[in-house]
């Protein structure tokens, strides 16, 4: 990716309005981070390169172009073999079979997840990687759904997706990190450090992404970001930003919250993408 990069605020199903923006910081010279808005299918994705196992940007950005690429196969918004398609049946009137879907497409998503962990798995393999080392990357991702009042989402990492409702911002990913697992645990035994994984995409052979299907009610917005920037500000400085989200005001708050990432210190890349109603 490059050193910095605004992605054109884009529109899906003709409801949502989604805007994202990458910085690589202060302090970073690569931007490891990747991410992808893609109007046609809902799919969104942001995922973070681990540059301490080398080339995180090219695991990053292989990631999501293989995620991407996997939806586009198993779960294409296209049309179906009567003639029909899966827009117009969701658009015109779901039946229970339908409303049922989104759910059952989980455990699919959460295969595609698997076979992109499995190809950075083996390239890395190829390249004389052990297990645990090689290049390696978060990942943080939703499918938008046509005509339903639903989120598909997705997680390795660290990497964050949040819902930005009534002026109150609400974690709906938890951090895959010994960090958490030891303020989770109780705070027992030596503090580890913030931003040590115990799953991420590429180092090892399996992972098990955290899926979840997510009601939207109206006026709801969703914030998804690296470690970039919940790493320099607090949740409570996230949503004062954040206060009076609206699609015509999507980009300035993405690039408020980059600008205020840097001014704590910009130690890390740091993208952000919102998306609101």
């Amino acid at each position: 990716m490059p050193k910095d990069i605004a992605m054109p605020a884009v529109r899906i199903f003709n409801r949502y309005f989604v805007h994202g923006a990458s910085d690589p910081g202060r302090v970073r010279e690569i931007n490891e981070d990747a991410m992808l808005l893609n109007a046609e299918t809902g799919l969104c994705l942001l995922a973070d390169g681990m540059g301490g196992h080398g080339r995180g940007d090219v695991a990053s950005q292989r990631t999501v172009a293989e995620v991407e690429r996997l939806v586009g196969r198993h779960l294409p918004v296209a049309p179906a073999s009567n003639g029909s398609t899966w827009l117009g049946r969701w658009l015109k009137r779901p039946s229970r079979a339908d409303n049922a879907l989104p759910a059952r497409q989980l455990d699919v998503l959460a295969d595609i997840v698997r076979e992109a962990n499995r190809a950075l798995y083996l390239s890395n393999r190829e390249h004389g990687a052990v297990d645990g080392t090689g290049s390696g990357t978060t990942l943080v991702g939703c499918r938008l759904l046509p005509g339903m009042d639903r989120m598909q989402i997705f997680h390795v990492g660290d990497s964050r997706l949040y819902r930005w409702r009534g002026e109150a911002l609400q974690a709906l990913t938890a951090d895959h990190s010994l960090y958490r697992q030891w303020h989770d645990g109780g705070q027992i035994g030596r503090q580890p450090p913030a931003n040590q994984l115990y799953q991420a995409i590429g180092p090892n052979p399996a992972i098990e992404p955290e899926m979840q299907l997510v009601e939207i009610a109206p006026g709801d917005g969703f914030l998804m970001c690296s470690d970039g920037l919940t790493g320099m500000l607090e949740e409570a400085e996230i949503a004062a930003i954040l206060s009076g989200l609206a699609p015509a005001n999507l980009a300035a708050k993405t690039q408020a919250l980059i600008d205020a990432a840097n001014a704590a210190g910009g130690k890390d890349n740091i993208t952000v993408v919102l998306i609101c109603q």
